[in-house]
C-alpha cells in the first residue's frame, strides 16, 4: 500500500476505485493487480467498511490464489474488526520471512494483544537498520508511537527530516506526535501547512476536526468534518464527529439528525441511538429519552459499560419523574450487572452520562483516565457522588450500600450513607453511619451536613450540631 495517507484522495485511487466498483456493481470480474487488491482493502478499512473489505478479499483470492497478500489482507481485517487473537493465530502460519513488511504486519498484532514491549522492540530495530526514504521507517515510527513514546517518535521525525525536510509522511508522523504530546497550536500549525499544499485531503482535515473538538473548539472541529465530507461523502467518521460536535455546542436538534442518519445505516450500533436518547432529554422529552434507554439496554450486550449506563442513565429520568421503585430497580440491574471497566464514571457529567469512546474523548478526559488504573471501587464511589450531587439520594444510597462491603476504606461512604439517611429522617441508621465514619477519620462527613471540620468532636457533640 501507498503509506502516504493522502493517497485515497489522489485522483489516481479514485480512477482505482470507480473501476473496482463499477465492476463488482455489473457483476463483472475484472482484472486488478495484488498491489490494487491490497489497496483497495486498505481504503474500506480507513473507511471502517468491513464487509466492504472482506469482499475485496475474496475477490482478490479468485484472481491470485496462491498470493500471500491475501493473509495479510485477512489479518488486517482482522485487526480491523478487533480480533487480534484471530490475527495472530493466522500470522503463524505464514512462512517465516524476515522481511519489513511481515515484521510491521507482527508489531501491529502484538500491539492489539497490548503486547507492548514486543511490538515496540520490532518497530525499534527497524529504525534503526533504515534511511529515511524507506516507507517501513514511518510505519515504525508510528508503531513505536502507538506504544505510548510519543516523545522520542518526535524526536526521531525531526532528526529525519534534516535529511529529508519535505518528507510529508515523516511530517504526518510528527504531526500526530505532536497531538498524542498535546502540543495543540503546534500541531495545527502543521497541519494547515500540509493543507496549504493539498487542500481536498480528507485526512488532514480531520485530524484538524479532532485537535479542535478535543480542545473543546466544536464550531471549529464542525467545520472541518464538513470539509471533509464534501471532499468525500462515503467515508461515515465526520458525520459521527459532526453529530458529537452539534451536541456538545447545544445543537440538540441538528446533532440528533446526524445520530438518526447512523442509526438508519446501522440499527444495531449503539451509540448513535444513546446520543439520540440524550438529545430528547435535552431536549425536555423524558419519557421519549427513558423509552430510547429501555431499548438500548435491550439492544445492548449485558455486562457492557454501554448497559450500565443506560441503565443509570434510565434511573435518573424515571426518578426525576417521581417514578422512585422503577427508578431503583433499574439501578439495582446496573450496578449488580456492572462490567470489570467503568471507568468512565471517573469522567465529569452534567447530569446523564455520555457514551465515550476513543473518538469522542477530549484532552481533559484522556488526562484523568491515563492517570491511573482507576478501580471498581473507585469508579462505583464517584457513581454514587454523581447521583447525589444531582438530585438522587435514593439512587445513590443504593449503590454505596452495594460497594461498601468491598471497599478498603468505608469511611467517606459512611458519610454519604449517614447523610442521606438523615435527610429522610432515619436517625437512628444515621446515627450509626456518622460514629462509623467519624471512626474512620472522614472529611466528607463534615462538608456533606455543613460544619467545620474537628477531629476532637464526639459522636453526641456532632449530632447537637447537626440538629
Amino acid at each position: 500500500m501507498n503509506y502516504e495517507k493522502g493517497y485515497f484522495d489522489t485522483q489516481e485511487f479514485r480512477e482505482l476505485l470507480k473501476k473496482y466498483e463499477q465492476a463488482t456493481a455489473m457483476g463483472m470480474h475484472a482484472y486488478f493487480s495484488i498491489d490494487e487488491f491490497v489497496d483497495l482493502s486498505s481504503y474500506y478499512l480507513y473507511i471502517e467498511k468491513h464487509e466492504k473489505a472482506e469482499e475485496v478479499l475474496n475477490f482478490s483470492k479468485q484472481i491470485h490464489p496462491a498470493a500471500g497478500e491475501n493473509t495479510k489482507m485477512e489479518i488486517r481485517l482482522l485487526l480491523s474488526k478487533g480480533e487480534p487473537q484471530k490475527a495472530l493465530e493466522l500470522f503463524s502460519g505464514i512462512e517465516f520471512a524476515d522481511d519489513s513488511e511481515t515484521r510491521i504486519l507482527h508489531a501491529e498484532i502484538l500491539l492489539a494483544l497490548k503486547e507492548y514491549k514486543k511490538a515496540y522492540d520490532i518497530a525499534y530495530r527497524l529504525i534503526k537498520e533504515s534511511t529515511p526514504e524507506e516507507d517501513n521507517l514511518y510505519e515504525a515510527l508510528e508503531i513505536l508511537l502507538d506504544c505510548g513514546f510519543a516523545l522520542e517518535t518526535l524526536q526521531m521525525c525531526d532528526k529525519a527530516l534534516k535529511h529529508m525536510p519535505g518528507n510529508r509522511s515523516l511530517l504526518e508522523v510528527k504531526a500526530e506526535s505532536l497531538i498524542e504530546l498535546q502540543r495543540t497550536n503546534e500541531a495545527i500549525e502543521l497541519y494547515n501547512t500540509l493543507l496549504d499544499d493539498t487542500p481536498y485531503s480528507t485526512f488532514y482535515w480531520e485530524q484538524l476536526g479532532r485537535i479542535y473538538f478535543m480542545t473543546g473548539k466544536y464550531g471549529k472541529a464542525l467545520e472541518c468534518f464538513e470539509f471533509e465530507s464534501t471532499i468525500n461523502d462515503e467515508i461515515e467518521y465526520p458525520k459521527m464527529m459532526m453529530g458529537h460536535c452539534y451536541y456538545r455546542a447545544g445543537n440538540y436538534a441538528k446533532a440528533e439528525a446526524q445520530f438518526a442518519w447512523l442509526v438508519e445505516r446501522y440499527p444495531q450500533s449503539v451509540l448513535p441511538q444513546f446520543y439520540i436518547a440524550l438529545c430528547e432529554f435535552h431536549s425536555g422529552n423524558r419519557s421519549a429519552a427513558a423509552e430510547h434507554f429501555r431499548e438500548i439496554i435491550d439492544k445492548a450486550t449485558e455486562g457492557t459499560i454501554e448497559a450500565m449506563l443506560a441503565r443509570a442513565n434510565k434511573a435518573m429520568i424515571l426518578d426525576a419523574m417521581g417514578m422512585g421503585e422503577r427508578a431503583e430497580e433499574a439501578i439495582s440491574m446496573a450496578i449488580m450487572m456492572h462490567p470489570d471497566n467503568m471507568q468512565q464514571f471517573m469522567l465529569p457529567a452534567p447530569h446523564l452520562y455520555e457514551l465515550r469512546d476513543k473518538e469522542n474523548l477530549s484532552f481533559s478526559d484522556m488526562n484523568i483516565l491515563e492517570q491511573k488504573e482507576w478501580s471498581q471501587e473507585e469508579s462505583l464511589y464517584r457513581f454514587g457522588t454523581h447521583l447525589y450531587r444531582h438530585g438522587h439520594p435514593g439512587l445513590a444510597l443504593r449503590v454505596f450500600r452495594y460497594i461498601r462491603p468491598f471497599s478498603f476504606d468505608t469511611s467517606d461512604i459512611d458519610a454519604y450513607i449517614a447523610r442521606i439517611l438523615w435527610e429522610r429522617g432515619d436517625k437512628e441508621s444515621a446515627e450509626t453511619a456518622i460514629e462509623n465514619a467519624m471512626n474512620g477519620k472522614s472529611c466528607q462527613l463534615f462538608t456533606l451536613f455543613g460544619i467545620t471540620f474537628d477531629p476532637e468532636i464526639t459522636l453526641r457533640e456532632f449530632i447537637s450540631r447537626i440538629q
